[in-house]
């Protein structure tokens, strides 16, 4: 089986997962390496004419969700959504396409992770809010979860996914023009113990922080609105599982405005729930796309 090259820069847990997705590509899609934007060939990339076929996703339900993203512009890196197989952005497709293409069973999966529980909810992807009455820049939530909880309340779940990739190394918001917006809306939430605190911008978790600011801005404009930040991440990842624990430190209570999923709880929270229906082989071929690694250690 040609699992095409491999990048030699990669982490441990990286190269594991781009091997993973490179016998993804060669035994289950059965085509050949693709290249990157720079004209390499890795073992992870789709041919143009494949990405085209719609190959990076698991059913052409998932492939329409993101196509239908992509053409309302802004947002998605095409070429990375469409070709590269190791993205957490297809990935988060894969993950919730089917939610977004169908509210009851968006409202029947996410019942059980998001707090309050669900009665109805509507997935979007890439989604931001006006930037002028909210953090004033271009922070965006890979998806974007509104929901009715069990007592009726309004909510939004912000998610970030995350699957190889760390959280953007940048310390914005620390001492540059964005830091009156941020400082701003953090000052008047109660989220943070201290929303001043120059370690909030850490380059470790600094976009975790802007998401979850980007929640509270939504929170802040719209009254009774309940939010939780949700991270969703591969088993794993240890270092987004360190990153998460460090920023918790600086939440005043970090259960109920914050949350870290697996992809592990996830699938093994919804294969009940959909067994015997038409979305089980999509659930099995997710873990087995992002789970069961034991498939490519041949």
């Amino acid at each position: 089986m040609d699992f095409g090259p491999q990048y030699e820069g990669d982490d441990v847990f990286t190269k594991r997962m781009r091997r993973h997705q490179s016998w993804w590509r060669a035994a289950r899609l059965n085509v050949a390496a693709g290249q990157d934007q720079r004209g390499k060939t890795y073992g992870n990339y789709l041919s143009e004419a494949d990405a085209e076929r719609g190959l990076n996703f698991l059913s052409k339900t998932i492939e329409w969700c993101a196509r239908e993203r992509i053409s309302s512009g802004g947002g998605v890196e095409e070429f990375r959504c469409l070709r590269n197989l190791l993205s957490s952005q297809p990935m988060a497709f894969n993950l919730f396409g089917p939610l977004r293409a169908d509210p009851n069973l968006a409202a029947t999966l996410l019942e059980p992770l998001l707090p309050g529980g669900v009665t109805a909810a509507q997935v979007q992807f890439e989604w931001a809010p006006d930037r002028k009455t909210h953090l004033g820049d271009g922070t965006s939530m890979d998806v974007a979860i509104r929901y009715t909880t069990r007592e009726g309340t309004p909510a939004l779940a912000g998610v970030e996914t995350k699957l190889t990739e760390p959280f953007t190394p940048a310390t914005f918001g620390r001492d540059d023009h964005r830091a009156i917006a941020y400082r701003g809306v953090g000052s008047k939430s109660r989220v943070w113990r201290d929303p001043f605190a120059d370690s909030l911008a850490d380059a470790s978790w600094n976009q975790l922080w802007r998401n979850h600011l980007l929640v509270e801005a939504v929170r802040q404009n719209e009254s009774g609105l309940l939010g939780c930040q949700v991270v969703v991440h591969h088993p794993d990842d240890a270092r987004c599982k360190v990153a998460f624990a460090e920023y918790s430190k600086h939440l005043a209570d970090p259960d109920n405005s914050l949350r870290a999923i697996t992809l592990r709880d996830i699938v093994d929270a919804w294969r009940p729930l959909i067994r015997g229906t038409r979305h089980s082989e999509w659930l099995n071929d997710f873990e087995d796309r992002y789970l069961k690694l034991e498939l490519s250690e041949s």
